[in-house]
């Protein structure tokens, strides 16, 4: 299960902040081998301190993290890589005793009420972090109370604003529109039902509208499958697309910037960890331009590891393009023998 840690970012560190956050900054030289091949990353960091070292230590990719400021979360992701370093806390922000850092993924920008995350967690009506902390396991519970999963709070964290009102969520990267990604996950139920699919949508983005259609319109409005645990069904409740044959899972899409194309992978792993023997195919679609970049996240060792070990689930790249020509195809000419 994914940690969750909140990060309150003081009122002398928010210039900061929107500098190596908000705004991404160059690889620092002395940052681990596996970041150097990024361009820029989206750093932060905590200072030294036995209980901070705690914290550190559990930390792990994937786990969520919440920033905090002036009575309210302004901003959510997910760890990318933690590593410590003082050479880098000094050449980032000039305070080398900022040494355990890690990098930020599937970031977004939100504004909730810290009176809303204190409830769910369990803490007194005046609460506000203080420090950067994991949530502890009592804390966690009460949460779950409310939600299946921490990958569930986080989903609904990032489509929550103003008091609740739910709005499509802003992508991590520029070159992938709200708009285009609803377009492609369209395209790519109709093909699912065109093709004698049942068809799953995300759970957050089934009431979204492509064209005046809603894109869960004549698709399955929840997930039934024979045999899986709660936690495997909770995992893959916010894959973007799903074509299912009965109840069995025949194809997983993730729809994916290349800014948060970890998360995709990083859902497929978590659900071969819960269900090794299935066989599936796994597809990541994305822009054809970024194909490289996205054959490298697919690669890291971390989710090598965990789906080599899955031998029945193929993991493989969709171009935005394949994907329309696709459809265009089956618009003009029928239903395809084989499609993806």
């Amino acid at each position: 299960m994914n940690n969750l840690y909140l990060a309150p970012v003081g009122p002398e560190w928010i210039d900061q902040f929107n500098k190596t956050v908000d705004n991404r900054v160059p690889v620092p030289e002395d940052a681990p081998d596996d970041l150097q091949r990024e361009d820029k990353i989206r750093l932060w960091g905590t200072g030294d301190g036995p209980q901070k070292r705690s914290f550190f230590e559990d930390m792990s990719s994937g786990d969520v993290v919440l920033f905090y400021n002036n009575g309210e979360f302004i901003a959510s992701g997910r760890i990318g890589t933690p590593f410590e370093s003082d050479a880098v806390g000094e050449a980032a922000w000039g305070e080398p005793e900022s040494s355990f850092l890690f990098t930020i993924t599937d970031y977004k920008r939100i504004t909730l009420d810290r009176r809303r995350i204190g409830r769910l967690l369990g803490y007194s009506e005046g609460w506000y972090p203080r420090g950067f902390v994991e949530v502890s396991n009592d804390a966690r519970n009460t949460l779950l109370q409310e939600y299946n999963s921490i990958e569930e709070a986080f989903q609904d964290f990032q489509t929550e604003e103003d008091g609740g009102e739910k709005k499509p969520s802003k992508p991590d990267d520029d070159t992938d529109t709200p708009r285009e990604h609803t377009e492609i996950q369209y395209y790519l139920v109709q093909l699912g039902l065109r093709h004698g699919y049942d068809v799953y949508v995300a759970k957050n983005d089934k009431n979204r509208e492509y064209d005046g259609e809603r894109l869960g319109e004549n698709c399955v409005e929840s997930l039934q499958l024979p045999g899986f645990s709660s936690a495997a069904t909770d995992i893959i409740k916010y894959v973007d697309v799903i074509w299912l044959e009965d109840d069995h899972i025949a194809k997983l899409f993730e729809v994916e910037s290349t800014t948060s194309i970890y998360s995709g992978i990083l859902r497929m792993a978590d659900f071969a960890v819960k269900v090794p023997n299935i066989a599936i195919d796994i597809r990541i679609v994305a822009p054809g331009n970024d194909e490289d970049k996205v054959r490298k996240e697919m690669t890291r060792p971390t989710f090598d590891k965990v789906l080599g070990n899955a031998e029945h689930c193929d993991l493989g790249f969709l171009s935005f393009d394949d994907v329309q020509e696709t459809y265009e195809t089956v618009q003009d000419a029928g239903p395809l023998q084989n499609v993806f």
